[in-house]
């Protein structure tokens, strides 16, 4: 069969097969199909991963992720120097802070040192609010915590004063800090006081292990990203930029969100507790 024969076999079968799809009898299962259209406003079609789609807030949180955000704290050396600082003014030093007593300062002045104290404690936090946006957390302002031991003695003693009693001067840290075996308050004798300290003591224990458990679900999932992202640098010779350049971690990534978003949570209810039972 000649080239020009097998063109007119294949032109009639064409044809006649699409004359057939004209046909007023003609039923296909496609036809059947119900469609209903549903306004944008109430349904919107979400952006597809695929598309070029570049980030915004999600590539800062990538950015985050793997070290190119901005620094969210101060470092060790920093956090040490601002302690030594609020000793400077207040006139302190580590050994005095540890050793100094109290019984024999006036119920004024130990009220004026008091105030003092506080006010140094409380500019570490505004100092940082002021950089970070937010309030230190209880390990982040760790640095600080002989001086809230003397603000605890400080406290101890002026209670003491005020009810007319001999004051408890030798306090050990973990009476300071209201721990099992120690006072919450100069009232030794409360029952009241026993059961607080001890109803704090077990919700700090709990925030505590919540959110030690989330760092480790944390860390673990970072690692993961990061080297995720530097796969995707070697591989592609630019950082990540589109959403669909994050589809293989999406999972990952959504689950790290939502960790990091309960871990504040949890590190701001801590803060909260320790902070009563400090102040």
């Amino acid at each position: 069969m000649s080239v020009a024969n097998v063109k007119e076999v294949l032109g009639e079968s064409l044809t006649f097969y699409v004359s057939e799809l004209f046909k007023p009898d003609y039923v296909h299962p496609f036809m059947n199909i119900d469609v209903s259209v549903v306004p944008d406003s109430v349904k919107p079609i979400p952006p597809q991963w695929v598309n070029d789609v570049e980030l915004d807030e999600f590539g800062a949180e990538m950015g985050d992720v793997i070290g190119e955000g901005p620094i969210l704290s101060w470092s060790t050396e920093e956090r040490k120097q601002r302690f030594l600082s609020a000793l400077r003014r207040l006139e302190l030093t580590e050994e005095i802070l540890n050793s100094k007593r109290l019984t024999g300062m006036s119920k004024s002045e130990l009220g004026q040192e008091k105030k003092r104290v506080k006010a140094e404690l409380k500019r570490y936090d505004t100092d940082w609010k002021k950089q970070f946006k937010v309030l230190p957390n209880h390990s982040q302002k760790e640095v600080m915590r002989p001086l809230y031991l003397y603000y605890r003695r400080l406290k101890n003693q002026l209670a003491s004063a005020d009810s007319g009693g001999g004051g408890r001067d030798q306090d050990s840290d973990d009476e300071l800090l209201g721990r099992p075996g120690g006072v919450l308050d100069s009232r030794a004798g409360s029952k009241q006081g026993k059961s607080s300290r001890e109803k704090a003591e077990q919700q700090i224990g709990q925030l505590e292990a919540r959110a030690n458990s989330l760092q480790q679900e944390k860390g673990a999932i970072r690692g993961k990203l990061k080297e995720f992202q530097e796969n995707f640098v070697l591989q592609h010779h630019r950082k990540i930029r589109f959403h669909k350049d994050i589809l293989p971690i999406e999972k990952e990534y959504r689950a790290y969100k939502n960790i990091k978003e309960e871990l504040q949570k949890v590190e701001s209810q801590l803060r909260n507790v320790r902070g009563n039972a400090l102040l």
